[in-house]
């Protein structure tokens, strides 16, 4: 039988669809085509009042919504019964949130679980004022004005920009810049809102529901889909969206209903100071090390791998907690870049639950990486009024500090344990001539298993890695094949795996990280094409994800459990020649060019701690937006990004995305292109974060031979992102560029280089232009003014330009050149120092020469 936990959990999740309904449906209640006369009569049950006029008239929608599609919930959740009234019906959990009967806890749990999610408390007199804003608002403006409202970008107001300028599309989520945020849009909002609706009752008509976790995941996945845009609030919450209101409501509901059945209450009644809630929070450490420690032929092709491999260590320890403590994915607020942040109930059980996970896991990642990688687990009570009070930001901050002491006395308990002191203290390699993985470099332990590896096809003898290296070579070459679904159950699939080998290995087509009991399997149109006699198998608890495409019915495995949906991956394809992908020094540039370099680019957003602690004010600190802001991020990094990437040729034949995730990103391709993709980056995040000033992004790029070290060219793209991150202009700091050791501010300050440089490629070495000679003038007379500036010498720098570049323009005879020359010569003389910027003329124009001798050059 269904638990009474799991049916609140879905009735919270659908509490607001009413929301998504009633926007569809051009009329009111009374003379509504889409509700029928039964449900009319429920405005006096369902809806509260206030000047003898009901409000809140969604519910009608919701209760409607459940008798529509009865077929689906006959078995969870109960539509009005025409005979037996309404009494008693689980539809009421959902539907009676703002009318709740005292007496039902089910009713008051969902209605408290939606007065957290908002941060709001509507039973006292702060959310009474609230809800009048609502009321208010369709008396003054007409009432149904609110059916042509579209949700604000959570980005435009954070950090306290007072700016009201844009609107995010009513749509279906899409992987285009038709569903960025606009100042104008020519169609009417309650049409889109009903275009929208009819796609989503489509697609639910055909939703599996064999068992209520299937169908509840499978619903999850359609409303972030459909509702990622449609604000929850017109009014107090119209940059969280639908999706994230629900969401959250429902992991709050799970919490709720588990501590008040711990402690024997029949009755929703939390006080101010009572603590129901534990947010729980994950750091895995130690990743950009791991990712760059390797050795060897080959190493570069396995970066790919090695880095997905991480992400899916963080996705499978998700995953186990969330199943080890009975919660949904509804209860991840933030899972991202090597962290995570779980809501869970405050009870003994989860506490108990956390101390021996933290202890599976941390030995699984022991046994797997040693100390190479380690994660931080800890957690945080919340509190009533730290919901309603707008402390959650405060909380997160705590829990941070927590794990970051974690982080700095990683191993302290584990090494007090005799198992631990052996760990740490016993000699761990036998060194010498002993057998070493080609890879990573790491020594084969008596009697470990080899894996055969040939790192290129020319090698007749073949190396050796140890399994988890194998695993990450042969997840690195699907990669490389384009993935299109990404498939998870909790046992093999039997029939996929008959006599599967990589590298002439006899092998599993799975893969496991850590040896949880998750089991992915990647597929890409090779793969399909080798199973296509299987893949219309049975499998039971199946997750079928398609990559980078939100159309995911097409692929369907039949079985108990099994939910269809979506992922975002940054990165999913890579440059090609003649269908084989092209790695670091065949993207360096081809043999014709005397300047063959990798660009190897970092970038990620700046302040997002800031943002994270202080982005909001206090009354919109809640969960569901904090949860709205990361998958904003999410969709522009995971997923938009390939985009970019796929619809410029030269960014698609000369880079590749290693990484893109959360709030960063890591590419490497030629170095010109890689320049160029970062700036078209830059300019796409700014349009998507609604030109926030606050909302900036800096980046970092080395250029490198093909050949370079790996590890080394992180770690100098590390250092130029440092740069650019403690760069400022025009009395702001961050989001800008660096490379050649130089940072400029994106806007202004860039431009005003990169013009400079077009100026000088593009009259260099032209029919009557400027000689090349030019070039190394400019970089003599930068070298006499740094080292006169520097001894407080006269700047003699200043007359040898002018008699130098004076002689320069009797030479040129092309008026572009002269006029050109002209300009640097008067500039160079009077020393101009740029406006806002901490950089004089001499200094922007050098390095505009060594930019545009590098690009001739390429």
């Amino acid at each position: 039988m269904t638990q009474t936990r799991d049916i609140i959990h879905l009735a919270a999740l659908l509490h607001d669809i009413g929301k998504f309904y009633q926007r569809a449906d051009k009329s009111g209640v009374q003379s509504s085509e889409q509700i029928d006369s039964f449900h009319k009569k429920f405005e006096s049950v369902l809806c509260p009042t206030r000047d003898g006029r009901y409000t809140h008239k969604h519910v009608i929608w919701t209760a409607q919504f459940f008798d529509d599609f009865k077929d689906i919930f006959e078995n969870y959740i109960d539509a009005f019964g025409k005979d037996s009234g309404f009494s008693n019906q689980t539809v009421r959990w959902a539907a009676a949130h703002h009318n709740p009967n005292a007496a039902s806890l089910e009713e008051c749990i969902v209605q408290f679980a939606d007065h957290c999610s908002s941060g709001i408390d509507r039973t006292e007199s702060k959310g009474l004022e609230d809800e009048a804003v609502e009321y208010d608002y369709e008396v003054s403006k007409g009432w149904d004005k609110f059916k042509e409202v579209r949700m604000k970008s959570v980005f435009e107001n954070l950090l306290d920009n007072k700016t009201d300028k844009f609107k995010l599309p009513i749509s279906d989520v899409e992987l285009t810049k038709a569903f960025f945020p606009k100042s104008k849009f020519e169609t009417n909002g309650q049409k889109e809102y009903a275009i929208l609706w009819g796609k989503f009752k489509e697609e639910l008509k055909n939703i599996p529901k064999k068992d209520i976790k299937q169908l509840t995941d499978s619903i999850l996945y359609l409303l972030e889909k459909y509702t990622v845009t449609i604000p929850s609030s017109t009014q107090h919450l119209p940059d969280v969206s639908l999706y994230e209101h629900s969401r959250s409501t429902a992991a709050y509901a799970l919490c709720l209903y588990d501590y008040l059945k711990e402690n024997n209450s029949t009755k929703c009644q939390i006080q101010a100071n009572e603590e129901p809630f534990l947010l729980i929070g994950g750091d895995l450490s130690g990743i950009q090390s791991y990712i760059y420690d390797i050795v060897g032929k080959g190493a570069a092709k396995n970066l790919k791998g090695r880095s997905f491999y991480l992400q899916l260590i963080v996705e499978v320890i998700v995953s186990h907690i969330l199943e080890e403590l009975n919660l949904y994915r509804t209860n991840i607020v933030y899972s991202s870049g090597g962290g995570f942040y779980i809501l869970a109930p405050n009870t003994n059980f989860v506490k108990d639950k956390i101390l021996n996970l933290i202890e599976t896991i941390s030995a699984k990642i022991r046994q797997e990486h040693g100390t190479k990688l380690y994660l931080a687990i800890d957690s945080q009570a919340i509190k009533k009024s730290d919901i309603f009070n707008g402390n959650i930001n405060t909380l997160w901050s705590e829990l941070t500090k927590k794990l970051s002491a974690r982080k700095q006395n990683r191993f302290a308990e584990f090494i007090e344990t005799k198992e631990g002191f052996d760990f740490f203290f016993e000699p761990a390699e036998a060194g010498g001539e002993t057998k070493r993985d080609a890879i990573t470099g790491e020594e084969f332990k008596p009697n470990e298993e080899e894996y055969p590896f040939q790192p290129e096809k020319d090698l007749v003898e073949k190396q050796f890695v140890k399994k988890t290296t194998f695993e990450q070579i042969r997840l690195g070459k699907i990669l490389r094949d384009n993935i299109l679904y990404q498939v998870i159950t909790k046992t093999p699939i039997s029939y996929w795996e008959n006599d599967f080998r990589f590298y002439g290995k006899r092998t599993h087509r799975y893969f496991q990280p850590l040896g949880l009991n998750k089991y992915y399997y990647f597929l890409s149109e090779k793969e399909l094409e080798g199973l296509k006699s299987k893949v219309k198998g049975s499998v039971d608890n199946a997750t079928i994800l398609k990559v980078n495409n939100t159309q995911f019915s097409d692929f369907q495995l039949t079985g108990n459990g099994v939910v269809n949906g979506f992922t975002f991956y940054g990165g999913n394809d890579l440059p090609r020649k003649d269908d084989e992908a092209l790695y670091f020094d065949d993207l360096a540039g081809d043999e014709n060019v005397s300047f063959k370099r990798l660009g190897i680019l970092r970038m990620d957003v700046d302040r997002l701690g800031l943002i994270f602690k202080d982005g909001f004010p206090n009354n919109k600190r809640t969960f569901s937006r904090y949860s709205t802001l990361s998958r904003s991020l999410d969709f522009f990094f995971k997923g938009y990004l390939n985009t970019i990437w796929r619809e410029n040729e030269d960014f698609k034949s000369n880079t590749f995305i290693l990484y893109a995730g959360g709030d960063d990103l890591f590419i490497v391709g030629k170095w010109d292109i890689a320049l160029a993709f970062s700036q078209q980056i830059q300019k796409d995040f700014l349009e998507w974060t609604c030109e926030n000033p606050m909302m900036g992004i800096s980046g970092g790029m080395a250029i490198v031979g093909g050949r370079y070290p790996i590890a080394k060219a992180a770690t100098q793209s590390d250092e130029e992102e440092k740069r650019a991150k403690n760069h400022s202009f025009d009395k702001i700091d961050k989001n800008a560029i660096s490379f050649l050791g130089m940072p400029f501010a994106w806007g202004k300050e860039f431009e005003m280089v990169e013009s400079l440089k077009y100026q000088l490629v593009s009259l260099i070495g032209k029919e009557n232009g400027i000689s090349k000679g030019f070039l190394g003038k400019i970089s003599t007379l930068h070298a006499m003014k740094t080292e006169q500036e520097s001894k407080g010498l006269n700047p003699s720098w200043r007359w040898l330009s002018a008699y130098d570049i004076g002689r320069a323009v009797l030479s040129v005879k092309s008026p572009e050149g002269k006029a050109f020359l002209e300009t640097v010569k008067i500039t160079l003389f009077t020393n101009k120092k740029i406006e806002g910027s901490q950089y004089q003329y001499l200094d922007i124009l050098n390095f505009a020469a060594r930019w545009a001798e590098l690009e001739m050059r390429s």
